[in-house]
């Protein structure tokens, strides 16, 4: 065993980590539109294959540096091949965002972004920080890169990130690709995609394509690009030139980050109605039955001032939609647990705007809801005193609620795999 730790150690130190190709077709004129890079260790050790190398960097705790390894390594084999207007799609996992680059993968890192056509494909191998993900996707598309969601219909990490990241391209796995039996689960996954790129401009690929009646498969799924044994098996970039394909890879329009808070994003552009708490409360229900009693949600948001508490019965029907495989989170609280066993819980400091606001954001594949108020000046009523109001918003303009839903991934620090991956 400690020879084998060694052998990963080495191969780690020395960058021993080697990159193959694989193309990615038009499926309307089958030419190259671009290649993806996969990771190889040394034919002649134990971690030549690809999950056996992650597995181990898993284990000691080195994901993050053997993946930008993996990455800078491909940009350096795919500069030095003189390559530079065809796309290259690198995989990242969400745990490596928001970490510095190795320094001494530093220059060819900064060379590459002013050289390549990068696309980052964000995998599902394990959790990362939303804020982080977020950041990191921003900054690299004010670059000039693109983004792609990969392995969808595998993880739900996948379909949520999709409403939240708007990635220009979306993988479906090869497991739907491949698929001749129907199932409501392969439908929900292709309807959702499509429904995706079709609202926002994303292309779609698919994955595994291996023989002809895949390929007729994924045309049928409206996918755009395809990519899988049939265009050609991972290995070396070709040493000649190759034909392109006529068809880009679109970009899609990212969401704005300038708002600070989700009524500061609402509250402008969506007409907002004077109500009490009391009000409130039963337009919060609606949203929560959709979460607690349907499959239309995946990704529940709520925020609600330390000065309100939630009750024992809010905490559990929120545990409940939690149970349920709905991703759930609760900012401003504190869980008086067990109660709300599975909702992962965000202090917020006293000085945060969000104080001064209460939100719910429901959003799924198809369905985006969000109810949204900021507190008003309080009224005087003779009979029952002071009253507190405020000015809210329900809104179901699924970019409006996604906009109002990045204001709050940004406070979100890591959550569990249900959200973050």
């Amino acid at each position: 065993m400690p020879a084998v730790n060694d052998d990963f150690s080495a191969l780690l130190a020395d960058r021993e980590v080697y990159p193959v190709f694989q193309p990615i077709v038009s499926l309307r004129d089958e030419q190259t539109v671009g290649y993806e890079a996969l990771a190889r260790g040394p034919a002649d050790s134990l971690y030549h294959a690809p999950l056996a190398l992650f597995a181990e960097a898993e284990r000691r705790g080195v994901l993050a540096e053997l993946d930008w390894v993996c990455g800078i390594n491909a940009c350096a084999r795919f500069l030095d091949s003189g390559v530079r207007d065809v796309p290259l799609f690198l995989n990242v996992d969400p745990a490596t965002f928001g970490t510095p680059c190795p320094i001494d993968l530093l220059p060819t890192y900064q060379h590459a972004l002013q050289e390549l056509n990068l696309v980052l494909e964000i995998t599902e191998r394990r959790a990362g920080d939303p804020a982080a993900i977020l950041h990191a996707v921003t900054s690299f598309r004010q670059r000039g890169g693109r983004i792609a969601i990969d392995d969808v219909g595998v993880n739900p990490f996948s379909l949520n990130m999709i409403s939240v990241l708007a990635p220009d391209v979306i993988k479906l796995d090869r497991s739907i690709t491949q698929s001749r039996v129907p199932g409501w689960a392969r439908t929900f996954v292709i309807n959702s995609v499509c429904a995706e790129a079709a609202a926002t401009g994303a292309a779609v690929l698919c994955e595994g394509i291996e023989t002809p009646e895949d390929l007729e498969a994924a045309r049928a799924m409206g996918a755009t690009f395809g990519q899988g044994w049939l265009f050609g098996k991972p290995g070396p970039l070709p040493a000649v030139e190759v034909p392109l394909s006529a068809e880009a890879l679109p970009r899609v329009d990212p969401y704005p980050v300038c708002a600070t808070t989700p009524f500061s994003v609402a509250g402008e552009r969506a007409r907002a109605l004077r109500m009490s708490r009391r009000m409130l409360t039963p337009m919060c229900a609606l949203l929560e039955d959709m979460a607690l009693h349907t499959d239309a949600v995946r990704l529940l948001l709520a925020a609600a001032p330390a000065s309100t508490p939630f009750s024992e019965q809010d905490w559990m029907t929120y545990s409940h939609i939690a149970q349920r495989g709905v991703a759930v989170a609760v900012l401003g609280q504190e869980s008086p647990a067990p109660l709300g066993a599975g909702v992962h819980v965000v202090p917020l400091p006293e000085d945060d705007p969000l104080q001064e606001e209460r939100a719910l954001i429901a959003v799924g594949s198809y369905f985006a809801a969000a109810l949204i108020a900021r507190q008003a000046e309080p009224e005087r009523h003779p009979l029952d005193g002071e009253t507190q109001l405020y000015d809210a918003v329900l809104t179901y303009d699924r970019r409006l609620v996604i906009e109002a839903l990045h204001t709050l991934v940004g406070r979100l620090n890591s959550l569990p795999v249900d959200i973050a991956g």
